[in-house]
């Protein structure tokens, strides 16, 4: 669906409105520019220069062409040309950064152009929302304002990305091929789709010990592939693989190799531990490794650079990476000068353990976090990404407020020599807010010196309308619960933690109120706001499940209550309540125990 807004509106959208503009692109439906691309212009920079002429004919009733050669009038460049080069010599850009970008008016033509695809999609995307008001707030949802005049003052950046890689698989991301690249995701979680940049940059699963070496195919003649733990070979849930057995190694380099090669468009392979917690291997061996490189992290680590090494090998004139995760057992890093990752080799970092409503460097909770994520910089300079947690694995529908700390450490990890950024979410099925989580990701990870806050006020007065002041305060009264002492937020927190309290869900159910009286004129924006309520419900919900001490009439309301609830989160497509548990047998569960 898109949305019109009328010019005065942009000042909300937080786009600069100039006194005095320099470029008229359109007026009173007529325009007398063409948007000039390269004659071999690739299917991406077609596509941007396509998007971009229906998305000024929508806004201003202009139609601006399309065309492959060079005009006597005013011109937009998208894309790198030769018309391009001859007009503007000093436009270089193979100097920006990949996916990086210019967007310069010179005289009254305009460039949009990166150093690569991607690059000339996201100027165009950059020039649509930043210059013009464009608003990408849901795959369903795309606000354009009108233009008439259509005018813009005079332009000179150059922008790149401040993560190289940047992926979140929240649910609604995926088959949201679109909506992924106005946000400037280019994580494999995002389909690849030829015309909006191609092939999706690094990551290729984890946790992938026991899928390279199944110990249903291994273990009976080889036990010794597997973790010796208190004496004894082990190829249970709790176990890894021994990572010094040169036939461990053999195995797996074969198996990253068939891989590759079974699939050219692969850029990284994935090779990490089972997601066991520990279980490493105590043979001599590898805890002789253990003891030299300070920690298990070396072991795998030198193990990894070995295979990575190999497998590259195999693969001439093709530069392949593989991926491991510094995760539970081997979130803490190597000493430092006893090893670093090989030239193809990434490590992520993963804080599973870490409070996420205060920042990594402010709360004593978050130490060993802290510890580990600077260990690992002084590892892996430039070859360190951050796998970050954003949902509550437990109560996918709980309130999940961690605006302050993910504003705070997305900074703080880029500052600190963080690469790329992969935010694990709710990726079962919708979630707490989950369209607005995903559009302020994306922006910080495009650009993490932004205000988390100013971000998040502009999202809810965009998406909620009405109901958006309501809306923003309600996140702010879930943030101020973490400004007393003592109160954290976990990613498998329960539905009674302390900053769930009567006085707060009270407070919370009054601003929803208000919402909904606010919207109840404009029925996609209460539709919107009823969907973000489903969180308190949720708790609310919870919190009178009968007990033995329950009166009949106690359960037949709770009955009543949870028939309506399970109405509305069927709508809301809301399908999981907690990682891998279908809201179907939550459900069933419930109804139980009000018998």
């Amino acid at each position: 669906m898109i949305r019109f807004i009328p010019p005065l509106l942009l000042i909300a959208l937080s786009i600069p409105i100039m006194s005095k503009a320099e470029l008229t692109l359109a007026k009173n439906g007529k325009t007398s520019y063409s948007i000039v691309i390269s004659p071999d212009a690739s299917s991406t920079v077609s596509h941007a220069a396509n998007e971009l002429a229906a998305d000024l004919q929508t806004m201003s009733n202009a139609d601006f062409p399309v065309v492959t050669h060079a005009v006597d009038g005013p011109e937009i460049f998208v894309g790198p040309s030769n018309f391009l080069k001859e007009k503007y010599p000093s436009i270089k850009l193979s100097d920006l950064p990949d996916e990086g970008f210019v967007i310069r008016s010179e005289g009254a033509n305009l460039v949009l152009a990166g150093k690569d695809d991607r690059g000339t999609l996201y100027s165009v995307y950059t020039f649509l929302e930043e210059h013009l008001g464009v608003r990408w707030f849901s795959p369903n949802d795309t606000v354009m304002p009108n233009h008439n005049p259509m005018t813009i003052p005079s332009i000179d950046e150059k922008q790149a990305p401040a993560f190289m890689y940047r992926d979140t698989d929240n649910h609604i991301v995926l088959g949201h091929a679109a909506w992924d690249a106005h946000l400037k995701l280019n994580g494999v979680s995002d389909p690849d789709q030829e015309d909006l940049g191609g092939i999706n940059r690094l990551f290729n699963g984890a946790e992938n010990f026991y899928q390279l070496v199944p110990p249903s195919k291994y273990f009976a003649d080889h036990p010794e592939y597997f973790s010796l733990i208190n004496g004894q070979r082990r190829d249970t849930g709790d176990s890894q693989l021994c990572l010094t057995n040169p036939d461990v190694f053999n195995i797996i380099v074969n198996e990253l190799t068939a891989q590759a090669k079974a699939d050219p468009k692969l850029l990284t392979l994935g090779l990490s531990p089972n997601d066991a917690g520990d279980g490493e291997c105590q043979c001599p061996n590898c805890k002789a490794e253990d003891e030299k490189y300070g920690a298990p992290s070396g072991t795998l680590l030198h193990f990894v650079n070995k295979v990575a090494a190999a497998v590259q090998a195999n693969l001439p004139g093709r530069k392949i990476w593989v991926e491991t995760l510094a995760y539970q057992y081997t979130e803490k890093p190597p000493t430092p000068g006893t090893i670093s990752p090989a030239s193809n080799v990434l490590v992520c970092l993963a804080p599973i353990h870490m409070c996420d409503a205060h920042a990594i460097d402010k709360d004593p909770v978050n130490k060993a976090s802290l510890d580990n994520l600077l260990g690992w910089g002084k590892v892996a300079p430039g070859h360190l990404q951050v796998w970050h947690y954003v949902t509550n694995y437990a109560n996918y529908m709980q309130p999940f407020p961690d605006w302050d700390e993910i504003g705070a450490d997305m900074k703080f990890y880029h500052d600190h020599g963080v690469s790329g950024m992969f935010c694990e979410g709710n990726y079962n099925s919708n979630g707490e807010m989950m369209a607005m989580r995903t559009w302020v990701l994306a922006h910080l990870f495009w650009n993490p010196n932004q205000d988390v806050w100013s971000l998040v006020k502009e999202y809810c007065d965009g998406y909620y309308g009405h109901g958006g002041k309501y809306i923003y305060q309600y996140l702010r009264l879930m943030h101020d619960q973490f400004l007393k002492p003592n109160i954290h937020l976990f990613i498998y927190d329960s539905p009674h933690a302390a900053y769930l309290s009567p006085e707060v869900l009270k407070e919370a159910n009054k601003l929803f109120d208000e919402a909904e009286s606010a919207t109840v004129y404009y029925p996609d924006e209460l539709n919107r706001v009823r969907e973000a309520r489903i969180s308190i419900r949720y708790v609310d919900l919870v919190d009178q499940i009968p007990n033995a001490q329950s009166t009949a009439q106690q359960k037949s309301d709770f009955l009543k209550k949870l028939n309506q609830f399970a109405e509305d989160i069927n709508f809301y497509k809301f399908d999981y309540v907690s990682e891998g548990r279908p809201v179907s047998s939550w459900i069933t569960q419930l109804e139980n125990a009000a018998k």
